[in-house]
């Protein structure tokens, strides 16, 4: 709990400083014109055209100046992905740009190893790190540390990567992490532990993917994991689509099991997406079929701002209780410091119960979040 409150902490710490370093109010930027989740971003304008860099080494990404180009073979991993300073750069792109440089020389050490270097694909690694913190009358207080990292190796013709992170292990496991406007939910039952493992990218079309991983989670009790998921969209039109994906998997935990889930959804207008979702999961370890459904619906605000109104059931037909809990959020996300950090704010009211010989009681959730994400992927 200490290492948790600390890390909440530094966090804290640096969008304060941010605030400070930029005067602590930011005009916003025109907002585009709003669309259904999840957002995109409008193509930036054609850049000039540069000189190619040397043979075995690629450009950095957009609005960052590259360090001198060297010989990659006779420059430090490291050294390799440095990257000048920002002009203007405030202490939050300061942490961003380290944690990307250090992401980025880790994999191509790593990709050393094995033989010759691809900083093209090192420069492709992106990750997040959040922290949140929530409050149930059910459960009490929890502070947790999540951070997720990518890193796309180039073998197999770029269909293999590598992932770390710190997540609820079974839930990773078993392919039962939840989408990102759920992501502050935590249930007794969670375990946060370390994840390491690889990821190959299977047969992918306009309709149908499937994806290969094996790791490890924990360093107490390690688990051992292997999933291999497959999604495919039978229906799809201008307002409507339909999604199915199923992942069998084997843990030395819960033995063999799968999971499955099934989501609609529908643009009500431009600015609401209405999703329905069903998830469920069987294995020779489960108590029963453990199930979870919700409607969502999803507003776009201006910007990356966005909304989403939940109400959601779950329980396990095999549990004490087969009814788990049943009630309402609303998810409120917020970028700040020119989306270099994004914010989430969780209000909701639920009815849970674990012991059928309890009466069920009423819990108010309140949860605040921060994400950071580095890499490609926020540059």
């Amino acid at each position: 709990m200490s290492r948790l409150a600390t890390a909440t902490g530094i966090v804290l710490a640096l969008a304060l400083a941010a605030c400070a370093s930029t005067g602590g109010t930011e005009t916003a930027a025109p907002p585009a014109p709003p669309v259904a989740p999840p957002v995109a971003q409008p193509a930036a304008p054609p850049a000039a055209p540069a000189a190619a860099p040397p043979a075995g080494q690629a450009a950095a990404p957009a609005g960052v100046e590259a360090a001198p180009a060297t010989s990659l073979e006779d420059t430090n991993a490291f050294s390799a992905c440095q990257q000048r300073v920002r002009r203007g750069e405030i202490l939050l792109d300061t942490a961003n740009r380290r944690l990307y440089q250090t992401v980025c020389g880790a994999s191509l050490w790593f990709d050393g190893l094995f033989g010759e270097r691809d900083l093209d694909a090192a420069l492709k690694s992106s990750g997040r790190l959040e922290v949140a913190t929530e409050y149930t009358e059910f459960t009490g207080v929890h502070a947790r540390v999540r951070f997720h990292l990518q890193v796309k190796l180039p073998a197999l013709e770029d269909r293999l990567s590598a992932f770390v992170g710190h997540d609820d292990q079974s839930d990773f496991a078993r392919d039962r992490t939840e989408g990102q406007a759920l992501r502050s939910r935590r249930r007794p039952t969670d375990r946060d532990d370390f994840l390491v493992g690889l990821g190959f990218a299977g047969v992918t079309t306009d309709q149908f993917q499937s994806d290969f991983k094996v790791g490890v989670g924990g360093l107490r009790l390690p688990k051992v994991f292997v999933q291999n998921r497959f999604s495919y969209i039978p229906y799809s039109q201008e307002d409507n689509r339909v999604m199915l994906r199923v992942t069998p998997f084997w843990n030395n935990r819960d033995g063999f099991g799968v999971t499955s889930s099934t989501s609609f959804d529908h643009t009500i207008a431009e600015t609401f997406l209405l999703r329905w979702g069903t998830v469920a999961t069987y294995s020779e370890a489960s108590a029963g079929l453990d199930w979870r459904t919700a409607a969502i619906l999803y507003q776009n605000l201006l910007g990356s701002r966005a909304l989403a109104y939940e109400a959601f059931i779950r329980g396990a037909t095999g549990a004490p209780e087969p009814l788990g809990e049943y009630g309402v959020r609303t998810v409120w996300r917020e970028p700040f410091f020119r989306e270099r950090v994004f914010g989430e704010f969780v209000l909701g009211y639920s009815w849970p119960r674990d012991d059928p010989a309890l009466d069920r009681q009423g819990s108010v959730d309140v949860g605040v979040g921060i994400e950071l994400p580095f890499g490609a992927r926020a540059s």
